[in-house]
Formats: structure tokens, sequence, C-alpha cells
């Protein structure tokens, strides 16, 4: 990924890299790690998209995160940046936590968003789950981050993977992570209720999910798509919930497809 640029918020700054020239793609992570996951794909579309890839708050080289937040923040801070580099109508593209924060983008700042491409993520939670979502974290302590490693790494990957470089980096990166932005981060995912607000969400959206996905099931994001006016699900055999990272080459062709179709 090239150099960070930077965005000022009043809670400090949002990093993110440009590149690339086309219709404009914004990048969106997964909770606990950063904008250079999605090296590989970049790669392929900065030579037809202009891509911005950003490291949300508490996240990469992005401004840690001090107190509770909430993901109409994060989408606030992507708005900040979208309006910094003056960009509208982006295609939004975000995998889990990023996911969640592509949807508040498209309600909250509508004129921003042209399509969207939602994997492996949720709209809303059931109350029973939430408590044991935010018991993934814990703001009220000082935590270690290896205490919740192993227990991350098996929901987000196969045993099998086809990828186990990616879990090694996965390991490092959670391991240098800030345990208030973890948790805090966390905090807000539980949070997550979006889909009513998501029937008044137009614009065309591609909502991905794995059928090995431990993490989020594929019911769950295929309430996504039934609550926007224009989504349409697709579920990827054997994907666990990193499966776009580490299975790239069966998503890349479902993400590809959708974004020519956008071109049309």
């Amino acid at each position: 990924m090239s150099q960070s640029s930077y965005c000022e918020i009043p809670a400090g700054r949002i990093a993110y890299a440009r590149c690339g020239t086309g219709r404009p793609l914004m990048l969106l992570h997964p909770i606990g790690v950063d904008r250079s996951w999605w090296g590989e794909y970049v790669e392929s579309w900065a030579s037809s998209h202009d891509v911005i890839a950003i490291d949300m708050r508490g996240h990469g080289d992005s401004s840690a995160v001090t107190s509770s937040i909430t993901l109409a923040d994060h989408a606030t801070d992507i708005a900040a940046v979208l309006r910094k580099e003056r960009v509208a109508d982006a295609t939004l593209i975000g995998v889990s936590m990023g996911g969640m924060v592509a949807q508040r983008v498209a309600i909250q700042f509508p004129e921003l968003v042209g399509a969207m491409i939602l994997c492996a993520t949720a709209g809303g939670f059931p109350d029973d789950v939430r408590p044991r979502i935010r018991a993934r974290g814990d703001t009220s302590r000082q935590g270690a981050m290896p205490e919740v490693i192993d227990d991350t790494i098996a929901r987000w990957f196969a045993a099998d993977t086809p990828r186990p470089d990616l879990v090694a980096k996965c390991r490092a990166r959670l391991a240098a992570d800030d345990w208030f932005s973890w948790s805090a981060n966390w905090e807000a995912i539980s949070r997550l209720d979006n889909l009513a607000e998501l029937r008044a969400v137009p614009q065309p959206a591609l909502v991905v999910a794995g059928d090995a996905d431990a993490s989020i099931p594929p019911a769950v994001s295929q309430k996504i798509a039934d609550a926007l006016p224009n989504g349409r699900f697709v579920s990827i055999p054997g994907a666990a919930h990193f499966g776009a990272f580490d299975m790239r080459e069966t998503f890349a062709p479902v993400f590809d497809a959708f974004l020519a179709e956008l071109a049309q």
C-alpha cells in the first residue's frame, strides 16, 4: 500500500492511501486489522478505479480510540475523508465491521455513496447475542491482546485455510493492537442496528457471505440484502469469515462482475 495521507477529525486523524484512476472505490477493513489487507485487491483495481483504502479509527496509522465510539462515528470519519478528497458517488467495499460502517455511510451520507459491496457482515443482531459480542473486549480494564487472539483466529479462518501466511499476519496485527480501541469497537459492533434504515437506501448493493463463516452466518448477511431495495445476495461455498482475503481468487471475480455492471 502507498504512503499514508491523513484527514484531521475532532478525535485525531484518519490515515488512508489513494491510488489509481477511474470510478471511485472506498475500501473498509474488518475490526482489528488495517488497510494493508486490501493490498492484493488494490494491485488489480488501481488500473481501472480510483481506490481509497482507509485505516478506521483505532486501527493501523489512524488515531487510537480513547472514549466510547459508535459505527455512526466511523461513518462520519469516512465521510470526512471522502469530502477532503472531493469524492462522491463512491462504491464502498467493506468486510465485517467495514461492511457495517459502509451501511452507516449510505444511511447518513447518501450523497457520497454510489453502490456497496458488503461482505461477511451483518445489519443487526438479536438482543441476546449483543452481550457475547461486547465480551470480546472490555473497556473497563487494561487487558492484553494475546488473551483474545486464538479465539479470534478460530472465528475468522478455517483450520485448513489456503493462506496460512494471512493467519500469521493476523496474529501479528492483533498482538500489536490497542486493547481499548479493540474493546470500544466491539462495543460499537454490539449496538449494530441498521436493518430498518436500510429500507430507505436505494443504491445497488451486493451482499456476499461465506457458507462456512463461523462469525457471521450467511442467514444474517441475507437479511441485509432483503432489507435493501436493490440488494443482491451471493453465498460462497467453503468460505470462512476472512474468505475475501484467504480465498481472493474466488471472491475477486464476484466483486469484479458487480463492479463491471456498475460501469455499464
